[in-house]
């Protein structure tokens, strides 16, 4: 009889779950146990309310609260005994994960159960005395004006070099750049439409008069119509093949746009990474490290340092809260500190 490996068989195993895990979330199977019938009245009662990324975090989170759960109802979490259960709950699913996680899970919970009391089925909240997670502080960095000229200049394509002026200097977050169309831009009054985080819409002024020129030049190349995407979705495929000792591999694609479909997620992250590369910024090949974000920290960090202006700094970015645009998008560099510090030495000499 042939021996497995333990490691092996482990292996195996975990794999096996996280399949069967990723499908039952999919045919909803898990809304047949107790708890996941509520789970499931939640979800549908906020599915107006979640934007669809959002939906899919809510949904997974209670997807794992009630199969940890399997064999309880929703009126066995009335605290303490609920919260006990819950804190039990977060330890298996985020001991080992960052405070961020930790919190994220906490916030999925604190809803649903709030819903739950609204509707009567439970008296009080076990969330409440849950504790969030310290969350680590962020080392943020932003890329140089040397870095920022670099970057643009680098693109051989004009549509790349438009979408790297948008993202460092004016700051859009990658899923704002990932649904822009041509008819959001407004050739006459100089303004880009742009689409938000919770469905806002914003209006974004593009003075300099050398983009709308580039625009106007990339639209009549590409024939663009008003719902055409800025990002289309792109189709790569190999059309050359070559013989090797390890057999056949692709020496020359041809990529498609499709500019009726707006580049994914994951598209739009290659093609940034593909950007800093050509660059000199990253290696070939890796993609981790130079998040797609920096670029928004940098337009904040300019006009900061331009105009000492930080009012100016939140409507260019479109925070709600001037603190979450002083405290953590843009705040003075060290050497900015260097020099004010430098100042106050001399002028006490």
């Amino acid at each position: 009889m042939r021996e497995v490996s333990p490691t092996c068989t482990t292996s195996l195993t975990l794999a096996a779950a996280t399949r069967l895990v990723r499908e039952a979330v999919k045919d909803k199977s898990y809304r047949a146990l107790p708890l996941g019938a509520e789970a499931g009245h939640y979800l549908r009662a906020n599915k107006r309310k979640l934007r669809p990324r959002s939906y899919d975090d809510y949904e997974s989170c209670l997807d794992k609260l009630v199969r940890f759960f399997a064999d309880l109802e929703i009126e066995d979490f009335e605290p303490p005994v609920g919260t006990e259960r819950l804190e039990e709950f977060l330890e298996a699913q985020c001991g080992k994960l960052a405070g961020r996680t930790y919190n994220k899970y906490l916030s999925v919970l604190r809803e649903f159960f709030k819903y739950e009391i609204l509707r009567g089925k439970l008296h009080g909240d076990p969330t409440l005395p849950i504790v969030p997670a310290r969350k680590a502080g962020v080392y943020r960095t932003t890329f140089s004006g040397d870095q920022v000229r670099g970057i643009i200049a680098s693109q051989p394509e004009l549509r790349d070099r438009l979408v790297c002026r948008l993202l460092l200097n004016y700051g859009l977050r990658k899923g704002t750049v990932m649904v822009i169309q041509f008819e959001h831009f407004d050739h006459q009054r100089k303004r880009l439409v742009v689409f938000t985080k919770a469905d806002k819409v914003r209006t974004i002024p593009i003075p300099d008069p050398h983009f709308w020129h580039d625009l106007g030049r990339l639209i009549l190349d590409v024939e663009a119509q008003p719902s055409h995407y800025l990002m289309p979705r792109r189709v790569t495929r190999a059309t050359r093949y070559e013989e090797t000792p390890l057999g056949r591999v692709p020496v020359e694609w041809q990529v498609k746009l499709h500019p009726a479909e707006h580049m994914s997620d994951h598209s739009l992250h290659d093609w940034w990474y593909e950007c800093l590369q050509r660059a000199g910024i990253t290696q070939p090949g890796v993609t981790r490290g130079e998040r797609m974000h920096k670029a928004r920290h940098t337009a904040g960090q300019r006009v900061l340092d331009h105009t000492g202006n930080l009012k100016a700094v939140q409507k260019l970015l479109g925070h709600a809260s001037i603190q979450t645009t002083g405290d953590v998008y843009a705040d003075w560099d060290i050497d900015q500190l260097a020099e004010t510090m430098r100042a106050v030495l001399e002028g006490e000499q």
